[in-house]
């Protein structure tokens, strides 16, 4: 590329589907957050409802410092309050069939993947609605399969904003060297290869979830209840269990 063809480059706006911040400012605080599609400005301005119920859960969602460090083998207890506090306001699981007709008969039909939190877009319409899915600390390529439901449900009129909550960069950079799975040469419990931050965004930025608005949310160190534990491990080279 030539000097002046990188000028003009610089000067282009972000693609649509390329991750940036939000033009919403009433967000709460201790999330880092990432919106394509004026994502933000959707839920906000068409969905008034589903914009609040995700403020509330926001504002009031916290995790405890032993709920990181306890040992796996079952959803994350703050997972399940996440979604619990979503429920309180009416979401819930929800699967999603599309069916595809020609004159009139069936030519096929899919059903997608379980939502784990879907509301209604209005009182009198289920659809579009509003997906939300905490990938807290499942194997990367999760993201793909809830990117791909995504694109899918909103190519066919069904989900109008997408939500995926995750673990922010920064908690990622201090959680991810100090909590291992065991105490004798235990392997780390939040590693790389896991669902975070980092992992998502360049899978949007690379067309992941299609054409769907998508709201990213971090979780920061703000939002856990002892941190300065998980600091001063850090700092010292030390590791929690």
């Amino acid at each position: 590329m030539g000097e002046d063809e990188e000028v003009l480059a610089e000067g282009l706006p972000e693609p649509a589907g390329m991750v940036i911040a939000p033009s919403v400012g009433d967000l709460p605080g201790g999330y880092q957050y990432g919106v394509t599609r004026y994502a933000d400005i959707i839920l906000r301005e068409a969905f008034p409802n589903r914009f609040r119920d995700l403020q509330a859960v926001l504002t009031e969602f916290r995790i405890d410092l032993d709920e990181l460090t306890r040992g796996g083998g079952s959803r994350a207890t703050h997972t399940i309050r996440f979604d619990s506090l979503l429920q309180d306001r009416g979401w819930g699981k929800r699967n999603i069939t599309i069916s595809r007709m020609i004159d009139e008969r069936m030519i096929h039909s899919t059903r997608g993947h379980e939502i784990d939190m879907f509301a209604p877009g209005t009182a009198e319409e289920d659809y579009p609605g509003v997906a939300v899915e905490m990938e807290w600390n499942n194997k990367d390529p999760f993201f793909d399969r809830d990117l791909l439901n995504f694109a899918a449900l909103h190519r066919e009129g069904a989900l109008a904003v997408g939500v995926i909550v995750t673990r922010g960069p920064t908690l990622q950079r201090y959680i991810g060297p100090v909590i291992k799975t065991g105490r004798t040469a235990g392997s780390k419990k939040f590693g790389t290869s896991t669902t975070h931050w980092d992992k998502i965004i360049p899978r949007i930025n690379l067309g992941g979830g299609g054409e769907c608005p998508i709201i990213v949310v971090g979780i920061e160190p703000s939002r856990i209840n002892g941190f300065e534990k998980i600091e001063d491990a850090f700092n010292d080279h030390r590791t929690l269990w």
